[in-house]
C-alpha cells in the first residue's frame, strides 16, 4: 500500500528520535545513565567499557533501524529491547505507586509504534535499504 509509505517513514524516524537521546547520554553524561539504570531498571555497574560497549551496540542497532536495514532484526530488537525497559521499570507506569513517573507513559505508545512499524516492515519501503 502506497499510502502507508510515508506514515511509517515518519514513525521509523520519530523512534529513532525517541530513543536516541537515551544513548547519546551514554557517552556525554555516563554517570546520569548509570544512575537510571540503577534506579529504573536495577541494573547496578553500568559505565565505564561496559556503558560505552551497550552504547555502540545502541547506536548501530538504531542506524540499523532508522535506514530500513534488516528490518526484521533491527526493528524487532528496537521493539524488543524497549518493551523489556518497560517491563523492567513496571512500578513507575503504575498510577499510585511511590515510584510513578508520568513522564514513562511516553514509552508505552512509542512501543506500540514499534510493535506496528515491525508487523508492517514489508510495507516500510521509505528511505529503507532492505524492501
Amino acid at each position: 500500500m502506497t499510502k502507508l509509505r510515508l506514515p511509517l517513514f515518519l514513525t521509523r524516524l520519530s523512534i529513532f528520535y525517541f530513543l536516541l537521546p537515551w544513548q547519546i547520554m551514554r557517552f556525554v553524561r555516563p554517570e546520569a545513565a548509570d544512575g537510571i539504570a540503577k534506579k529504573y531498571y536495577h541494573v547496578p555497574g553500568l559505565t565505564g567499557p561496559l556503558a560505552m560497549i551497550i552504547g555502540v551496540f545502541w547506536i548501530a542497532l538504531l542506524l540499523a533501524f532508522v535506514t530500513g536495514f534488516q528490518k526484521r532484526i533491527s526493528y524487532g530488537l528496537v521493539f524488543l529491547l524497549h518493551a523489556g525497559a518497560i517491563v523492567l521499570a513496571l512500578p513507575s507506569y503504575i498510577p499510585g505507586v511511590a515510584a510513578y513517573n508520568q513522564l514513562f507513559l511516553a514509552a508505552i505508545p512509542a512501543a506500540a509504534a514499534m510493535g506496528l512499524l515491525y508487523v508492517l516492515r514489508d510495507e516500510d519501503t521509505l528511505l529503507a535499504l532492505s524492501k
